[in-house]
């Protein structure tokens, strides 16, 4: 099982949006029982449900987040991680504080997606519906830009897998 890890800082906004809108992708493409992915927050001292606009944000597309609870990230969740996408560069600085041997499996969202490019997916939190639907929008648009990415480090993690 190849594990996909999203980080932001509630956990209640964007890595939960990026965690329910990459499941479904990996189901469109097939990948669901090859990839397991979770999300977690660098300030989360309480587990909370995904905000109001989230949940609005998410349903228009069909999915559902009211069983979401945030997590705050931990060693456990970055060490079983292959891949950790962070919303910001200031997340991926916190998660190399914690783990500096994992600099080669965290990235940007937006880094992990362009090859490289800078970029942050700025937090919704505190602002209107509209705000959240076009966080959704540039989530979903690099989610779609690593599914190859994904899919080729699927099948490396298998072929790696002693017979």
């Amino acid at each position: 099982m190849f594990n996909v890890l999203f980080v932001c800082t509630g956990n209640t906004c964007r890595s939960s949006m990026a965690e329910i809108l990459f499941k479904e992708i990996l189901k469109r493409e097939k990948l669901d029982d090859k990839v397991r992915v979770k999300s977690s927050g660098t300030s989360v001292y309480t587990p909370l449900p995904a905000s109001d606009n989230a949940l609005e944000a998410v349903k228009e597309l069909g999915l559902d987040l009211s069983s979401h609870r945030s997590q705050k990230i931990n060693m456990d969740l970055m060490t079983e991680a292959d891949l950790i996408l962070t919303m910001t560069g200031s997340h991926k600085e916190h998660v190399l504080r914690i783990i500096p041997d994992a600099k080669d499996k965290v990235y940007t969202l937006v880094e992990y997606a362009t090859g490289g490019q800078e970029g942050d997916i700025s937090d919704p939190f505190g602002y209107d519906l509209e705000t959240y639907k076009k966080c959704r929008d540039e989530i979903l648009k690099y989610l779609e830009m690593i599914v190859e990415k994904v899919r080729q480090k699927v099948e490396n993690k298998a072929d790696e897998q002693p017979k």
